[in-house]
């Protein structure tokens, strides 16, 4: 575990149940396993300091060590953010709103994508999910895990994740 690592957070509670129920019905091939994102930020004594977006928006939270331990822990970056390129990027984007609206988006983006085969593009906007944040947390780092106009899915993420290398129809350069 270290700096700059994306964390994905066990799938609890019943809005994540019913959501990743649904999900499920589109990638038959997701474990279904995660649903909340975050980034390693900073670490402590006994855990770490985690920037991650909740329904009061985006902040920066402790976890113990012991919080950690039903996590994944995704390596994306060879080299660390620097220290500098974070603290950027944190004061722009600390106490951000939560956006509540990407749960329509996700849903429409997935039918979609499932009956014709297209994307819809992601709303530019302040406000962020987990999701959202990781994704524009790893464009900003220099290494974008998908296209800025695709709606992100925590399955696009896990996807990337585990082949290493960006999806099909991403592209690095928007």
């Amino acid at each position: 575990m270290k700096r700059g690592d994306f964390v994905e957070f066990k799938r609890s509670g019943p809005v994540a149940t019913v959501l990743g129920g649904l999900l499920k019905l589109f990638e038959r091939d997701w474990d279904g396993w995660g649903w909340h994102l975050a980034i390693l930020w900073e670490k402590r004594s006994e855990g770490w300091m985690i920037l991650e977006s909740v329904k009061n928006g985006v902040s920066l939270n402790y976890y113990p060590n012991k919080d950690l331990e039903r996590t994944r822990i995704w390596l994306w970056f060879e080299e660390l953010p620097t220290r500098e390129v974070m603290e950027i990027f944190y004061k722009d984007h600390i106490g951000k709103r939560y956006d509540a609206a990407i749960y329509f988006w996700t849903v429409l983006q997935y039918i979609i994508r499932h009956y014709f085969n297209h994307r819809i593009p992601r709303l530019l906007d302040d406000r962020f999910t987990c999701w959202e944040l990781v994704f524009w947390f790893a464009r900003c780092m220099g290494k974008p895990i998908q296209s800025v106009y695709d709606c992100p899915i925590i399955t696009d993420f896990l996807k990337v994740m585990e082949v290493g290398i960006s999806p099909p129809g991403s592209d690095s350069a928007n």
